[in-house]
């Protein structure tokens, strides 16, 4: 069985990267590389051919604040990316199970440029590509939707609190006048959103099927398991498979979410495809050991266009 990850979930999914107190902080330098070791499955898609630059970024939507633990931002992934090419990134539904994944899933869906030029007038007729802050709405509940748009080469962000992916008058989960503040350009920005979360939209492209998404890369946040409620808890350790050891992997995490020595860093290359296999088998429990010592992780996906930074 399985469900689409609510904007509130963390470790495993969606969520919130370009907004505050999220795991988007600009990325730290890649771990030293290893040999490559087994590569991403072969029926996902390839996050990019090497020797073709990613396409720019169009549109991301993220989630910040209301009533989350900052440590459950850590892993959270944008609630969808949209790039100049037509593609469309939205987290994979989540594995009902206890513990869940480590590595968060992302789907891809190629709606091409015809389907990005229509996605760009909806932006245009919704407003996003002009500045805006819009409520009321209840922060402290249920956070803010972050709408980043880059446009002929011009970031543009608008915040509307209170919202959440749902149709006009529902709100996250279902909440009724959660959505229903009365301002319609938030409104048509909620609707913009939904429509980018609808697998059957296509954008006017004959089909746009939904596939697997294979990553060039990780974005890892490392925790000493000593700041752990329970570090004891879980499967069997897995010792951590590269050169640099965890205590030095990345660099400090500022800020610290609370957690003393937490730190911050990227994966790619051979590392990213030494660590994929490991990463899939691993649980939201999983520790694993270095040097001696144990650590909790947080992992996501990196998006294309976070990868080359």
């Amino acid at each position: 069985m399985f469900a689409r990850p609510s904007r509130f979930l963390s470790v495993a999914v969606v969520a919130v990267l370009a907004a505050a107190c999220s795991a988007t902080t600009s990325p730290a330098p890649p771990s030293s590389s290893l040999p490559p070791g087994a590569g991403p499955s072969a029926s996902a898609v390839p996050s990019s051919d090497p020797s073709v630059p990613p396409a720019g970024l169009l549109l991301k939507v993220t989630s910040e604040g209301g009533f989350i633990n900052p440590v459950a931002t850590l892993a959270a992934l944008p609630i969808v990316t949209v790039y100049a090419d037509g593609k469309i990134m939205t987290p994979a539904p989540i594995p009902a199970r206890d513990p869940g994944p480590l590595l968060a899933g992302l789907n891809v869906r190629d709606v091409g440029p015809e389907g990005a030029a229509a996605i760009l007038g909806a932006i245009r007729t919704v407003g996003l590509d002009k500045p805006a802050t819009a409520g009321p709405g209840i922060p402290g509940d249920a956070g803010t939707d972050v709408f980043m748009t880059v446009i002929d080469g011009v970031a543009t962000t608008s915040r509307f609190s209170g919202g959440g992916p749902g149709g006009p008058g529902v709100g996250v989960g279902g909440i009724v006048g959660a959505g229903d503040s009365g301002d319609p350009e938030r409104a048509a920005a909620l609707d913009l959103l939904n429509r980018l979360m609808d697998p059957a939209e296509t954008w006017g492209a004959t089909s746009a099927p939904e596939a697997a998404y294979a990553p060039s890369g990780y974005r890892i946040f490392v925790a000493p398991a000593s700041a752990q409620p329970d570090p004891s808890a879980g499967p069997t350790p897995v010792r951590w498979p590269l050169a640099t050891p965890l205590d030095a992997f990345g660099t400090p995490a500022v800020p610290d979410r609370g957690i003393a020595g937490l730190r911050q860093g990227v994966a790619l290359g051979a590392d990213a495809d030494t660590l994929t296999p490991v990463f899939q088998a691993a649980t939201t429990l999983t520790t694993f050991t270095s040097a001696g010592k144990s650590y909790t992780l947080y992992v996501r996906p990196l998006l294309p266009d976070e990868a080359g930074s």
